[in-house]
C-alpha cells in the first residue's frame, strides 16, 4: 500500500502545479467550514470536495481504479473537486463582508493572488500556434480537400501524427483505425493495425501495404514524402495524385 500511496501522491503533485491554487483551495474550505452556515451550500461546497479527496488519497481505492483503469484515467478524479467554484463563492462571501473602498482592495488583492498563482497556459508543449482557423495541421486540410468527395465516404490509410485531426476536420473521410493505435495500454483490448504499423516503417513495403489497403476498401494511402519503398505503387495501380505539405497521396487508379 507504502508504493500506491507513493503513486498517488505522485498523481497529485502533477496535478496541482505550482501547488498555490491548492493551497488556496484549501484555506477557503476550512473558512467556509468554520463561517458557513447554510446546510446545501455546505454539502456543494465543503462536504462534496473533502469526500472526493478522502476517496482520491485512499491507498486501496486507488488499487482498484488503478487496476481497471490505469495510470492515465486516476488524476482525473480531482476534476470532481469544485476548485473554482469554492474559490470564486469564498471570495465573493469575503468581498461582501466588507463596506466601500475596502471591499475593492479586497477584490482587487484576491484577483492579484489568483493571477500570480499560476503560470502563462500557452507556455506549455501542449499548445502550439494554430496553423488555420480549424486548429488542425494545414498538411490534413489540403489533404482532405484534395480526396474528399462531398456527401459520399472515402476510406483513406493516414500516418499516425495526422490520424487525430481528419475526422476534426472532415465528417466524409474513414480510416481503417484511429485513435485507438496511438494508446499503447490500449492495445491489451486488441486494438491492432497492421496497415498502421506498415505505414510507421522507415522502408514501406509496397506490395503489402497495397494488398491491406485494398482488403479495407482504402481509397487512399497517405505517408510522408522522404519514406524509401520497397517497390512503385505504381505497379500495383496506384497512381501518385500529389505531394501535399510534405504527404504523398496515392490514389487507387481502380477508382
Amino acid at each position: 500500500m507504502e508504493s500506491m500511496w507513493n503513486w498517488v501522491l505522485a498523481q497529485y503533485k502533477g496535478y496541482i502545479g505550482t501547488g498555490m491554487i491548492a493551497g488556496l483551495f484549501l484555506v477557503a474550505l476550512v473558512w467556509l467550514f468554520v463561517s458557513e452556515k447554510n446546510k446545501n451550500t455546505r454539502i456543494v461546497f465543503i462536504y462534496v470536495p473533502v469526500v472526493v479527496l478522502l476517496l482520491f488519497f485512499c491507498p486501496l481505492f486507488a488499487k482498484i481504479v488503478y487496476a481497471f483503469t490505469g495510470e492515465e484515467i486516476y488524476y482525473r478524479i480531482l476534476w470532481l473537486v469544485p476548485v473554482i467554484p469554492v474559490l470564486a463563492y469564498a471570495a465573493v462571501r469575503l468581498m461582501l463582508q466588507c463596506a466601500g473602498k475596502k471591499r475593492l482592495i479586497v477584490g482587487a488583492a484576491l484577483g492579484s493572488i489568483i493571477i500570480l498563482s499560476g503560470s502563462l497556459v500557452y507556455e506549455s508543449p501542449y499548445f502550439s500556434k494554430a496553423e488555420n482557423r480549424y486548429h488542425v495541421p494545414e498538411a490534413v486540410v489540403k489533404i482532405c480537400d484534395t480526396i474528399e468527395v462531398k456527401g459520399e465516404w472515402v476510406w483513406a490509410a493516414f500516418p499516425e501524427e495526422l490520424i487525430p485531426f481528419v475526422r476534426q476536420y472532415s465528417p466524409w473521410i474513414n480510416m481503417p483505425y484511429g485513435r485507438e493505435m496511438l494508446i499503447s495500454r490500449w492495445s491489451v483490448w486488441g486494438f491492432k493495425s497492421e496497415l498502421y504499423d506498415l505505414l510507421k516503417e522507415e522502408t514501406l513495403n509496397v506490395e503489402r501495404i497495397v494488398e491491406l489497403a485494398r482488403e479495407q476498401n482504402c481509397d487512399y494511402v497517405v505517408f510522408a514524402e522522404g519514406k524509401k519503398l520497397s517497390g512503385s505503387f505504381e505497379a500495383y495501380g496506384f497512381e501518385l495524385l500529389d505531394v501535399i505539405c510534405g504527404y504523398a497521396v496515392y490514389a487507387d487508379s481502380g477508382l
